[in-house]
């Protein structure tokens, strides 16, 4: 890009200092290297995990893990895999309290 006001010319998003000539490791503006999008899985895989507990623990359990997994690859790889890990423990603790209180799964 040619700059008017001094006649030099400038090179736009590049990983080179103007002036020294070092290269440099900044992120540009328009780069979003940061993986981190929005909360709504976690919440509702946290939510689906206290469901599974309670009521119909097939069904909310893999939900659960469902939101687990979107968390892995969306969010945080670290709180996709707590998330999962809770869920496979929600969807079988769910089950065993569903078994011993009605002798159903869908309790």
């Amino acid at each position: 890009m040619y700059n008017s006001q001094n006649g030099s010319y400038e090179v736009v998003n590049t990983n080179v200092c103007q002036n020294c000539g070092k290269i440099t490791f900044l992120k540009h503006e328009g780069a979003n290297s940061d993986n981190k999008q929005g909360i709504i899985f976690p919440i509702l895989g946290w939510t689906f995990f206290v469901i599974s507990l309670m009521f119909i623990p097939i069904l909310f359990g893999a939900a659960a893990f469902l939101m687990g997994f979107f968390t892995f690859h969306d969010r945080s790889r670290a709180h996709g895999v707590v998330l999962i890990m809770f869920a496979l423990g929600g969807l079988i603790l769910g089950s065993l309290f569903s078994i011993i209180v009605s002798g159903t799964l869908f309790l």
